[in-house]
């Protein structure tokens, strides 16, 4: 079947502006100043200075809590970076540095409140030598070494759409970084709540920046101290009990916990008779550490890095992202507990087991084969596809 086109006065119109494109450009430019275009833009300043995908910071001060219990204070290296990205009241930083051949990047959340970033330039992390990392940090970083750091993350925080107007905070050990920067900013006024901080430790001794805490006590904010072990002046005796809770909270609350997988169990069991919903309970999460397995075995790790090729060892009780570090490949990282997807790869071949009530994967992950190194175990040779990181 044929057609037959009309011709439109429109389309003619049409036709001769097109002609008339060219030269109405060449009229532009002669007619445009010589002046240079911005080699940068306010937008593109504002969104590396919100987000950057790394900086470089100073140790300004060194707070020993203990010998193996540390506080690095960090400021901005002056050079490569100059203003420290803004974050939310319990959100963690990574560091990453270059520790016996390996490249080695974990989280540690921030101790200090937003208004010290903001305001102030600072951050503030507590370390407890207990890993790798954890060690060199201290043993052998001094004040005016200069570490790399990647831009806050974690959905540990206080949401006002979400969470209750008052906060149940339960800190255990040096657990209580993240909480305290949550206790500072509602003790400044930039997080809508209040809040009762219940600080768990083994012995009176074991406690930190209570100078801190102490100060915080106010209207806004209770202070309790818990001693497992022991004898403590203006201390509670014992363990963590919903009594205790009873005796200090007499309102509807939201629940956030920072301290050991063990904790988290044991006051979830325990705090059961509140009838709490899923979201009135948030627990900071812990990385995944190497596994107990009953026979040790070696299995070959091969990852394709962009246009690159490595094969290295793998053993069955650690994960892969950390055989990665461990042979020097610079592999993304961040949270280490499964949940950011940070460091999602494609997974080529190979069987593997992921930690438990870690993986938490999108379903389409789970169907077409993307997988977080940083939360699964090789049961036999692997073949990885990885982002640069």
């Amino acid at each position: 079947m044929a057609y037959n086109f009309k011709k439109h006065i429109f389309g003619f119109m049409d036709m001769l502006r097109f002609s008339k494109m060219v030269p109405r450009r060449r009229e532009i430019f002669a007619e445009s100043p010589a002046t240079p275009l911005p080699s940068s833009y306010k937008v593109n300043e504002t969104a590396q200075a919100l987000h950057p995908s790394k900086m470089f910071v100073k140790v300004a001060q060194i707070i020993e809590h203990a010998p193996d219990v540390k506080t690095f204070v960090f400021v901005p290296d002056g050079e490569r970076t100059k203003r420290l990205a803004g974050f939310r009241a319990g959100q963690y930083i990574t560091i990453t540095a270059e520790v016996g051949g390996s490249r080695v990047t974990r989280a540690y959340t921030l101790a200090s409140s937003p208004l010290d970033a903001f305001d102030r330039n600072f951050y503030k992390v507590a370390v407890k030598s207990a890993g790798i990392l954890s060690d060199y940090l201290c043993t052998q970083v001094r004040v005016g070494d200069v570490l790399e750091i990647g831009e806050p993350s974690g959905d540990f925080y206080y949401e006002p759409l979400r969470d209750r107007k008052h906060v149940v905070a339960i800190a255990g050990g040096v657990g209580i970084t993240s909480l305290l920067s949550m206790a500072k900013s509602v003790a400044e006024g930039t997080e809508p709540c209040t809040m009762t901080f219940f600080y768990c430790v083994p012995k009176a001794e074991d406690r930190m920046f209570t100078d801190e805490l102490d100060a915080l006590n106010g209207d806004k904010i209770k202070v309790v101290y818990v001693v497992e072990k022991g004898k403590a002046e203006g201390c509670e005796k014992g363990l963590m009990t919903a009594d205790l809770v009873r005796k200090y909270v007499d309102c509807p609350f939201t629940l956030f916990m920072c301290g050991s997988d063990g904790m988290y169990g044991y006051v979830k069991k325990e705090f059961e008779p509140f009838g709490l919903r899923i979201k009135d309970v948030h627990s900071s999460p812990n990385g995944v550490t190497d596994r107990k397995v009953t026979a040790e075995k070696t299995f070959t790790l091969t990852v394709h890095m962009r246009d690159k090729v490595y094969t290295v060892p793998c053993r069955n009780n650690e994960t892969l992202l950390v055989a990665m570090e461990r042979a020097g490949i610079h592999a993304p990282s961040k949270c280490r507990a499964g949940g950011c997807g940070f460091c999602r790869s494609k997974l080529i071949s190979g069987e593997y087991t992921a930690a438990e009530n870690r993986d938490k994967r999108r379903i389409a992950d789970f169907r077409f084969g993307w997988v977080h190194p940083c939360c699964i175990y090789p049961e036999s040779d692997v073949t990885l596809e990885v982002p640069q990181g």
